[in-house]
């Protein structure tokens, strides 16, 4: 993240998803061996956003694009919620142990790779 940028709305949240992902050389060497699709469902508006990531090669996220067959599922009780971990006012924890935050499938180590990128 851009020091000292507030993110205003969802869309600039998953566009710096992606600017993390191609200017951050330490977060790509983090997804080495990591060859996964992460589906994050944001249950007041019913979106879901579809992240395809190819190791260190690449990344594709997709707004409203469903993915049955994610290995990784998570959902947040409403888009704010990334907007505050983005703009620093909620950390990851506070928000996984408040319920905004569940993990509905996937495993741990993975889930551990992507924080980095998705926080």
């Amino acid at each position: 993240m851009s020091e000292g940028k507030k993110f205003n709305s969802f869309q600039e949240c998953l566009t710096e998803i992606e600017n993390r992902y191609n200017s951050m050389e330490k977060i790509r060497k983090k997804l080495v061996g990591l060859s996964d699709t992460l589906e994050i469902k944001f249950l007041d508006t019913g979106k879901i956003v579809s992240i395809k990531i190819n190791e260190d090669k690449g990344i594709e996220v997709k707004d409203n694009t469903p993915t049955p067959d994610a290995p990784v599922k998570i959902e947040f009780s409403a888009e704010d919620v990334l907007i505050k971990l983005y703009n620093k006012e909620l950390g990851a924890v506070k928000a996984y142990s408040s319920g905004q935050i569940k993990v509905i499938e996937g495993n741990i180590k993975n889930l551990l790779k992507l924080k980095s990128l998705l926080f």
